[in-house]
């Protein structure tokens, strides 16, 4: 009878990347490319290598936690973080202890640096483990979504949630309700005066981050400079457009990145047809309100045959999103069927008095937020109010 090794736990080789990708489609069904490989792992500005501890056992590789470099910013302060992304054990190795032993050797490895800390958007059945390694979790971000074809996005949806399903069976019944929500959002709107709203198909990265630095947020966010936009919008299953509204003086004034995704036109996907907004400048909502509407109302009208159009609730004025038909993916009815973004940080080192597990007197939870570990500057990592995390910035690919 063959017994299968126990696996070794190691750090991550370039010649890795073939068994990872094989790994990858195991575990989540579907294949990803090499290009795709080299642009998300390998191609990060922030980090040299790729910071990844993976598990092998009988010259395969049955487990592997990467993490991608973000740059982190809140006011005048800055850090480097770690995302975890794509953790993934094979469904063969799995209750082995095999997560343990990667987190504790991806955490020693990187206990002297580079990253400050980590923050990602873990699973619920992932979640449990991150916090026994001191994970706090700060919250869920919300989305807004403006749904505009319910059956089509309830039938792409259905195989993954039995809620979906459900919505699927009642779409047809339930479409007069879409209609309604969406033909009392606003209408096309024109920028003021005679500003301008341009559409680039090459990413203007110095227009996106001159804007950015005219309204840089006080909390936390990423960091944009010319290295963040030519990386991250570099995933070669996007083609993002970005729209800028310009003054009367052709200067511009506030700037969106928007990319249709999924449905027909990409071969590893039969999912819903998508428009999701990734990035809005200035974030700190600092832009004459008009502008960001102008853009939105351009994307809007670009996106008719899409399903469903997606933001994060950080990267526009709410009061524009609902205009729009964009509803909170933690109000009703999309709470009915939505999984919320959950969002959780750890400091890269965590001392035993400052673990977010200890109790107090009256047996409650201990925040951390009061130690200098929790902090970006001033700025407490642990509350909620601190995040202002756009859809570039969490963990889409």
């Amino acid at each position: 009878m063959h017994t299968q090794r126990r696996a070794t736990v190691r750090p991550f080789r370039p010649e890795d990347w073939g068994a990872f990708l094989d790994l990858y489609e195991a575990v989540w069904g579907t294949r990803k490319s090499e290009e795709w490989f080299a642009w998300r792992f390998g191609a990060n500005p922030y980090v040299e290598g790729i910071p990844m501890v993976v598990a092998e056992a009988d010259g395969e590789l049955v487990g592997a936690e990467p993490c991608l470099a973000v740059p982190l910013r809140a006011g005048d302060a800055s850090a480097l973080a770690f995302q975890p992304a794509d953790w993934m054990v094979h469904p063969d190795h799995r209750r082995r202890g095999l997560f343990t032993e990667m987190t504790e050797r991806l955490l020693d490895r990187y206990e002297d640096g580079p990253p400050d800390c980590y923050y990602n958007f873990p699973s619920a059945a992932i979640l449990p483990g991150l916090r026994s390694f001191d994970w706090y979790e700060v919250g869920t971000l919300s989305t807004h979504c403006r749904v505009q074809d319910l059956s089509r996005l309830a039938a792409a949806r259905s195989t993954e949630k039995p809620r979906w399903k459900a919505a699927a069976e009642l779409g047809h019944l339930a479409a007069p309700v879409v209609r309604g929500l969406t033909s009392l959002s606003g209408g096309a709107t024109d920028p003021p005066g005679e500003w301008t709203v341009d559409q680039h198909r090459t990413t203007p990265t110095e227009t996106l981050v001159d804007l950015y630095r005219s309204g840089v947020p006080e909390t936390i966010h990423v960091r944009r400079d010319p290295r963040w936009y030519r990386w991250r919008l570099a995933n070669p299953r996007w083609d993002p457009t970005t729209y800028v509204v310009n003054d009367e003086h052709g200067t511009p004034v506030a700037a969106l990145v928007a990319v249709a995704h999924g449905g027909r036109g990409e071969s590893d996907t039969t999912g819903p047809r998508k428009v999701s907004v990734l990035d809005v400048v200035p974030a700190d909502g600092s832009a004459p309100t008009a502008s960001y509407e102008a853009l939105l109302s351009a994307v809007v009208a670009d996106a008719d045959d899409a399903d469903v159009l997606k933001c994060a609730g950080a990267s526009l004025p709410r009061s524009v999103l609902r205009r729009y038909g964009f509803r909170s993916d933690d109000e009703f009815p999309l709470s009915m069927v939505s999984t919320p973004t959950r969002l959780v940080v750890r400091p890269t080192v965590v001392d035993s008095e400052e673990n977010a597990d200890a109790q107090s007197e009256t047996g409650d939870r201990v925040e951390p937020g009061g130690s200098e570990r929790w902090r970006l500057g001033t700025v407490d990592l642990t509350a909620p109010e601190s995040w202002s995390v756009q859809l570039t910035g969490q963990d889409i690919a």
